[in-house]
């Protein structure tokens, strides 16, 4: 008996090892898109995914247009955001990867597990709680950064980046 339970521990312990290294599965997520552009601009946000397109939805300054799904092995999840009144700054980025560092990195985990991103007059920024502030991620009308690349993960990343 004392064998099994012992062989019991040690694949519990090894699957906590690859959960480690691996996104969340079958867990919930939310993305949020929060419009705090300047002077009574309207944010024009279109987001999708290759099994998901939501409708074209404009926010008024201060509302927030929010999705939720289940992380999947191939979850990922694009937006496209202008910035009004004749919407021709445009940026595209990628809202979610179903990527540990992702997650942890640049949305700060699954808890609160939500990743919000902040379109503002010069570019769009993500909620780092882990630093309690925002941090800037896509410029207005430049070619897409590497999304591989994630918000620092600590107070003392982001003043030394």
């Amino acid at each position: 008996m004392g064998k099994y339970l012992l062989i019991f521990f040690a694949i519990l312990i090894s699957f906590d090892s690859i959960n480690s290294l691996m996104p969340p599965l079958f867990r919930k997520f939310n993305v949020e898109i929060v419009n705090k552009l300047g002077f009574n601009k309207k944010l024009k946000v279109h987001c999708k995914s290759g099994s998901h397109d939501f409708p074209i939805t404009y926010l008024n300054i201060g509302e927030s247009f929010q999705f939720k799904f289940t992380i999947l092995l191939t979850t990922l999840y694009w937006c496209n955001l202008w910035q009004g009144p004749n919407y021709k700054h445009h940026v595209v980025f990628d809202a979610f990867l179903p990527d540990k560092d992702f997650i942890d990195g640049t949305c700060t985990g699954m808890h609160p597990n939500v990743c919000m991103w902040i379109a503002r007059e010069d570019g769009v920024y993500v909620l780092n709680k882990k630093f309690h502030g925002e941090y800037f991620m896509y410029k207005w009308d430049a070619p897409t950064r590497n999304t591989s690349e994630v918000a620092p993960a600590s107070e003392y990343e982001f003043n030394h980046v």
